[in-house]
């Protein structure tokens, strides 16, 4: 694929925009993978049960060997069963909106761009430039550099002014956290829709355009964009822009053909104002005790009570009920930890931040005198609760079960079939997503590994992030 790389060093422009490729191959790709699927969900688990409780099979090793054979069909059921679930809204809505053209109204209103940043020196510059030439008719952006210590704010200053179809302000505060330098830089804006873009990110010159019709749309509260990883430069990084064309093209796909998309990720997120007064009105985003307030601390919509203050706006969007919607045509470019001690900080404090939103929705958001976008209770009951807490214990025993058998000299020849044919299925779901997402054919080799990755490398951040929930650990911010 040949990329190119626009004057600001960071936005890059993926040649599948100019592909092409037929709607009616991807279209084939999808209800193919879609058939295999389902064919492993009605033969695989029956496969393992035999092949478990045969002579010479891990049941047959005992009481404990009774339990692991349980346990590796009901969690090899239970994969296959939740990705059918979901990438079958996921193909469905992939399908309908590239088949939608986005009806351009013929006033594009004012957009507001936040720019929060700490110790960003070398991504400032041509962040900052990526946005002053996107392809907008008119907007600002707000740059707020929260106390960093370093010369991310002298090295913004400079670019401050008007530039034809926008004007960049640069301001600088003390240290409060980047939800406080949201707020600051909210209080500032002029537009009635709302843009927050991480200053490690960069965008594509027709984000803005593709993400402002769909939510002038009924009912919208907010869009989410796309998050494509831009420093790919070894084998960590590959896997995290596996998993992040994976989390967009699945997870982020399926719920947005409910309007649920439940994270509207930092690097590019628009949002109404009105919805964004409502969640300022908030209880715990409006304290009455000024005396709690510390220094670099700015209230409004974003709230700092956990370091996941993306995910705790868009759920209270929802439990607002504005619907919440993904266009996979806005693209922002983003870097992701280059070394495994950056990617476990990072993951720590996702998990930490995912789990005490989660609380918060259930002790005060869905609670909330309004009418619920109808299955955002079910997918916070039911769905939610598997996916941040069940799948990454799965994945511990589900290796640990595979060990034990190896252990105890049962043959592993049908895991590795059983292993291949889900292999085969993740091959052949990023392929769709590679070709949905503009992105990269040579990321597919490293798929077949993603498990691993994550079931040892990210799960291992799960569970050092989980005794600290439970001891209670202060968390900083590093």
């Amino acid at each position: 694929m040949s990329d190119t790389v626009d004057h600001t060093g960071i936005v890059r422009e993926f040649s599948a925009r100019r592909r092409s490729i037929p709607r009616t191959l991807i279209n084939f790709l999808a209800i193919a993978t879609f058939a295999y699927g389902l064919s492993l969900l009605l033969t695989l688990p029956w496969s393992m049960k035999e092949a478990a409780f045969a002579e010479g099979g891990v049941a047959a090793t005992g009481p404990l060997g009774q339990i692991n054979a349980v346990l590796l069909v009901a969690i090899g059921t239970f994969i296959l069963l939740r990705w059918l679930i979901i990438q079958g809204l996921a193909f469905a809505e992939l399908n309908r909106i590239r088949r939608s053209t986005p009806v351009e109204p013929d006033h594009l209103p004012f957009v507001s761009i936040l720019v929060p940043a700490y110790n960003e020196s070398e991504t400032v510059v041509a962040a900052l430039q990526s946005l002053i030439h996107l392809d907008y008719p008119s907007y600002e952006v707000i740059f707020i550099d929260d106390g960093s210590s370093d010369d991310t704010y002298a090295k913004a200053l400079p670019i401050a002014g008007k530039y034809g179809r926008c004007a960049v302000q640069v301001f600088t505060k003390p240290n409060g956290g980047k939800w406080s330098a949201l707020n600051f830089a909210y209080e500032k804006a002029r537009g009635d829709l709302i843009l927050f873009v991480d200053a490690d990110s960069g965008l594509a010159r027709d984000s803005l355009k593709v993400m402002v019709p769909r939510l002038l749309s009924p009912g919208v509260a907010a869009v989410s964009g796309q998050v494509t990883i831009r420093n790919r430069i070894n084998m960590l990084t590959r896997f995290q822009s596996i998993e992040y064309l994976l989390g967009n093209g699945g997870m982020r796909t399926a719920l947005s053909a409910l309007g649920l998309v439940t994270v509207v990720p930092g690097p590019i997120g628009l949002y109404t104002r009105e919805i964004l007064e409502e969640i300022r009105n908030l209880p715990g985003n409006n304290p009455k005790n000024e005396s709690s307030k510390k220094p670099g601390d700015v209230f409004g919509p974003l709230s700092g009570e956990t370091f996941a203050e993306d995910f705790q706006l868009s759920l209270s969007a929802l439990a607002l009920g504005g619907r919440i919607v993904y266009e996979p045509r806005a693209y922002a470019y983003t870097r992701c930890p280059e070394e495994v001690g950056g990617l476990m900080n990072q993951r720590y404090r996702w998990f930490r931040g995912t789990w005490q939103v989660y609380a918060i929705y259930w002790r005060q958001l869905r609670h909330l005198k309004k009418e619920k976008i109808r299955y955002l209770p079910t997918i916070m009951a039911l769905f939610y609760p598997l996916d941040i807490y069940l799948v990454p214990i799965l994945n511990f025993i589900f290796w640990g079960s595979i060990a034990l058998s190896a252990a105890a000299g049962v043959s592993l020849d049908d895991v590795v079939i059983w292993i291949g044919s889900v292999s085969l299925l993740n091959v052949m779901t990023a392929t769709i997503y590679v070709l949905e997402q503009d992105d990269e054919i040579e990321l597919l080799p490293f798929v077949p590994f993603l498990d691993i990755y994550q079931s040892f490398l990210v799960n291992s951040a799960w569970i050092v992030a989980a005794i600290d929930e439970v001891r209670g650990t202060r968390m900083r911010w590093s």
